[in-house]
Parts: structure tokens; C-alpha cells; sequence
């Protein structure tokens, strides 16, 4: 859906226009997959389509109401009115899977917790206002090209772009997703042309060229996901913060000075990046690997009960629920810690081995570039267990259509392939018949206009 076609459909559907328009660019991440939580670099780029929100105040016959009320130009999702009462709980899912329209209330009461913050919820709730909102995307749904986060980010797109991609990071904890920020800050920092390597320790990013001949195909698997409706994407959240605890624990690390003047306890570790800091290893991930192997001295795959945990800890299994485990993983009885630590540290390595190649400009480049990708769909796959037959099979499909490189982008589980194709083979690639939803370059992040400004712009 265009820009034009959003405010087509919102006079149709609101009888008024709108008073903004926010254009949200999907992403696909090239390389670094799951490891933002764990604080690692990652690089994705934004993508040509685009997610369009229009929206204005909501008014019934000149008369402002205290409703928001929210429609997708897809027919498959419901819309959905919210009576602006006294409490957000109406606004959430509330431990349920959630719906689209979820994804908006969340931005909407980050961005009033965040202008009000010092009042209590009455109050807030009594300042905020009621909203007509219009959502349309050529994106496929559930493809894991983040239209979820853009509707989380749109509410408040006049912020600063560092300050709206670290608010919608924090938003989306209000759906229960305990996401590293790579979504947003893409979405938010994106500069057309260029990829982008973004560090969340803290936030910072920097464009990293990619070479001329390098265009991006991306492929959906058949399959939909949807990370909020699924368990498996905060499962990985948790089994890389123990394997970082344990790692600690195992190797003795928690007995050093240096532990004791940065950590307050063992719980106080929450990725595995603060175990290469505290190594000092950071910019040196692929060293990590000695210190994986006291997760396998057990057995080859890393593996611990619940149980086992707690024994090692020195915990209780309370503790262990409270301070490590999330709300979706009170239950899990079984932990996967050596595949998941060996695949954050070995694809932190690839994504910087990913920029220094991009810097070279070898002639070699794009196959050196591919060489990685491959090897991350294949970390993807059998050691952090985020793909699928599907995945698996398009990935292998679009390899043998002539893409140099092919790899699951987004949190897997189903969704979207991204392959990497030489320029000079995009034809052969498209006679192949492989079924390309959209052909991309590196766009720019998130745009918003007033109605007034858009329409001149677009001479409309």
C-alpha cells in the first residue's frame, strides 16, 4: 500500500482526512541473528516497503471523542475500538497472544507513560486523547520484517531518531517480547544506500557500504510466524542469560575482583556480552569459545535441567524463576546453554567480520560476504534451532536458483529469506523461477509528514 492509497482508504474509512502519515520501512537483517539481546552488534538494512500509518484526532461530528479506534487496510485482521477508560489493562493482551492492534496500544502507552510518567494512571489516561488510525502494508504479514515493530514506533516519529528506536524497544515489552532493539533502531536510523552495524551497548550505529554489485532478494517460506505468539523467541531470551550465568559460575569467574566491583551477584549478569566484557573480549567474540566449552563438559550439546541449574547457582529454583527465567518460561524444565552461547559468540563474529569485509573492497567481496551468510543460517539452524523445514528448504531452493547466499531473516521459526545475489545475475535468478516477493537495496528509516506536507509533496 502507497502513501497516496492509505489516505485514500482513511477518508473512506473515517470520513475526514487524516492529520499524519507515517511511513515505517520493513527491515531484513543481513547477518547477526539473536544476538542483540545478548547485546552484539547486528546488520540489517532497512527495505524499500514500507508500512504506512495514517492517523488523526478522533472526531464524531466536530466533536472530539475519548475513543481509539484502529483499522487495517488487510481484511484478515479485525479492527478494533478502545474506550478510553481508567487503566491500560483493556489496551493488552494480558498474558494472551497478541493481536496486531496490540503492537499500537504498547507504542501508545510507552509514549504516555513516557510525556507523563510522574502522574498516576487515572491521570494520564484523563490527558490522553482519542485517535482514529489507519494501518496498511504491502509487507506479508507474520513475515519477519518487522511490521509489528513499526506500528509500536509510528505514535511518536517527531522524537529524535536514537531516542524513538530506544522508546520502542521498551514499548514492545508491553506485548511480552523481550526483544534486543535491532527492529527498531533499523526502522529508526536507516540511511538509504547504506546498511547499518548497530551496537546496543549502548546505542550506536555506523552506515557500512555494501559493495556496488550486491542486491538483496527476499523469499517467503510458506510459513508464518509471529514471535509475539510464540514461546520459542523468549526461550532463547533466557537460555542465553543462564548460559552466561553458568558460564560465570563454571569457570570460576565470579570468584574474581573484577566480578565482584561489576556484578552484584549472579544474577546481576544478564547477557553474554557482559562475560566477554568481563574478559575483555568484546571486539574479540570468537575467543569466547574456550569459555563455551565449561557449558559441555558434561555433554556435547550443553545441556541442563532446571535442576542442575539451581545446584550449580547455588540457588533456589524461587530465585531462578525470579531473576532469570521470564513470564513465558516459569515451566521449562530444560535448558539448551552450549548451542545457544556458541552461536551468539561465533555470529557476533561473523557480523564483524561482515564490515571489515564491506571496508576492503576486495574483488572477492560479495563471495566472501556469502560465505558468511551461509554459515549463519547454518548456526541458525542447528545451534540456536530457530529455523524450520521450510526455512530450510527455501534457503536451499534459492541457493540452487544461482543466489550466492541465502539465510532465514527475522526471528525464524518461518517468515522470510534473505539471499544475496550479484547484480549481473539478477535475470538468470528471476528466469529461474524462484518466487521473489521484492528485490531490495538499503533504504531510509522511518518518515513522518502532516497531511499538509504530504499532499504538497505528493502534489495530490
Amino acid at each position: 500500500m502507497s502513501g497516496e492509497e492509505c489516505v485514500t482508504l482513511y477518508k473512506q474509512k473515517f470520513g475526514l482526512n487524516p492529520e499524519w502519515l507515517i511511513r515505517c520501512p520493513g527491515r531484513v537483517n543481513l547477518i547477526g541473528e539473536h544476538i542483540d539481546y545478548s547485546n552484539y552488534p547486528v546488520l540489517p538494512m532497512a527495505i524499500e516497503d514500507s508500512t504506512w500509518v495514517a492517523a488523526g484526532i478522533a472526531t464524531t461530528n466536530n466533536n472530539q471523542t475519548k475513543e481509539i479506534r484502529l483499522e487495517n487496510a488487510n481484511s484478515r485482521y479485525n479492527s478494533f475500538t478502545l474506550e478510553i477508560g481508567n487503566s491500560f489493562s483493556n489496551s493488552s493482551a494480558n498474558g494472551k497472544s497478541p493481536q496486531w492492534y496490540h503492537y499500537f496500544f504498547a507504542g501508545w502507552r510507552g509514549a504516555l507513560e513516557r510525556l507523563y510518567g510522574n502522574e498516576n494512571e487515572n491521570k494520564v489516561l484523563e490527558k490522553a486523547k482519542g485517535m482514529f488510525i489507519l494501518v496498511g502494508s504491502k509487507i506479508p504479514p507474520s513475515a519477519g520484517l518487522s511490521m509489528c515493530s513499526c506500528s509500536c514506533h509510528s505514535l511518536c516519529s517527531n522524537w529524535t531518531s536514537k531516542d524513538l528506536a530506544e522508546f520502542a524497544t521498551k514499548a514492545e515489552r508491553f506485548v511480552g517480547m523481550e526483544g534486543g532493539g535491532m527492529d527498531q533502531a533499523c526502522e529508526c536510523l536507516a540511511e538509504r544506500g547504506s546498511a547499518l552495524l548497530i551496537d546496543f551497548a549502548p546505542l550506536r550505529f555506523r552506515p557500512v557500504t555494501l559493495p556496488s554489485n550486491a542486491l538483496f532478494a527476499v523469499i517467503h517460506s510458506g510459513k508464518e510466524c509471529n514471535k509475539g505468539a510464540d514461546s520459542q523467541y523468549n526461550q532463547r531470551v533466557v537460555e542465553c542469560r543462564l548460559a552466561a550465568q553458568m558460564i560465570a559460575k563454571k569457570a570460576g569467574l565470579d570468584l574474581s575482583e573484577e566480578f565482584r566491583e561489576k556484578f552484584r551477584s549472579i544474577f546481576s549478569i544478564r547477557t553474554l556480552r557482559d562475560i566477554a566484557e568481563l574478559v575483555e573480549r568484546v571486539e574479540r567474540p570468537g575467543e569466547m569459545m574456550e569459555l563455551v566449552q565449561h557449558l559441555k563438559s558434561k555433554n556435547p550439546e550443553g545441556i541442563f535441567t532446571r535442576k542442575e541449574i539451581c545446584e550449580l547457582l547455588g540457588c533456589s529454583d524461587e530465585d531462578l524463576a525470579k531473576y532469570s527465567l521470564n513470564s513465558n518460561t516459569q515451566d521449562m524444565q530444560t535448558f539448551s546453554l552450549g548451542k545457544r552461547a556458541e552461536h551468539v559468540y561465533s555470529e557476533a563474529a561473523r557480523v564483524l567480520e561482515f564490515e571489515r569485509i564491506c571496508k576492503s573492497q576486495d574483488k572477492d567481496a560479495l563471495e566472501k560476504l556469502a560465505e558468511l551468510m551461509n554459515a549463519s543460517h547454518k548456526s541458525c539452524a542447528n545451534l540456536f534451532a530457530c529455523s524450520c523445514p521450510e526455512l530450510d528448504a527455501t534457503v536451499q531452493k534459492c541457493l540452487d536458483s544461482g543466489c550466492l547466499a541465502a539465510r532465514l531473516t527475522g526471528a525464524g521459526w518461518g517468515g522470510c529469506v534473505v539471499a544475496l545475489v550479484d547484480k549481473a545475475n539478477k535475470k538468470a535468478v528471476e528466469e529461474s523461477g524462484l518466487n521473489v516477493i521484492f528485490w531490495s537495496e538499503p533504504c531510509e528509516g522511518i518518515e513522518a509528514f502532516s497531511f499538509e506536507e504530504f499532499t504538497k509533496n505528493k502534489n495530490l
